[in-house]
């Protein structure tokens, strides 16, 4: 169950990115009721399903089909601190997202609080997630030093650049 619920969860990214709202939310919907019936977050197999990493998978769709409001609206109650230990990088995935979300909105302090706090999470990320390097490059391009203190050193440390 873990693993089909895994592999509805990538595919509804995926369609994401495709814009394909509708195949997406489809998919997301299958994830959902495998999660369901699962009842409760886990690691079978490493695929770091259920209920919350459906919901994580729903603001990362949004976020790749460009609805950067809903995907917002999506994280705002989500809670992973029950996330089973080990599962960091999907902490980590959800502020990333959601600094995705603020970029597109040009909400850029959220954005790099967020990028913060995935950092804090999994240092790891930053620095090795292509994603978040071009985001930086993205809100150094636009940068305004009041609004967002911390971009410029949470970006020398992943190595982006304008």
């Amino acid at each position: 169950m873990s693993v089909r619920g895994s592999l509805f969860l990538v595919a509804s990214v995926i369609s994401g990115r495709d814009s394909d709202r509708a195949e997406s939310a489809s998919r997301l919907r299958r994830a959902g009721d495998l999660a369901a019936a699962l009842g409760r977050d886990g690691n079978h197999a490493w695929t770091a399903f259920g209920p919350t990493n459906v919901a994580i998978h729903a603001v990362s769709a949004a976020v790749e089909s460009g609805q950067a409001k809903l995907a917002v609206a999506l994280a705002e109650d989500l809670d992973t601190t029950g996330f089973p230990d080990g599962l960091r990088s999907r902490r980590a995935q959800l502020n990333v997202d959601l600094a995705r979300a603020h970029a597109q909105l040009r909400e850029d302090a959220a954005a790099v609080v967020n990028l913060l706090e995935a950092e804090r999470i999994a240092p790891e990320v930053p620095r090795c997630n292509v994603i978040v390097r071009d985001l930086l490059g993205e809100l150094l391009k636009r940068e305004r030093r009041s609004a967002t203190p911390g971009l410029r050193a949470v970006a020398a440390r992943a190595g982006a650049r304008r």
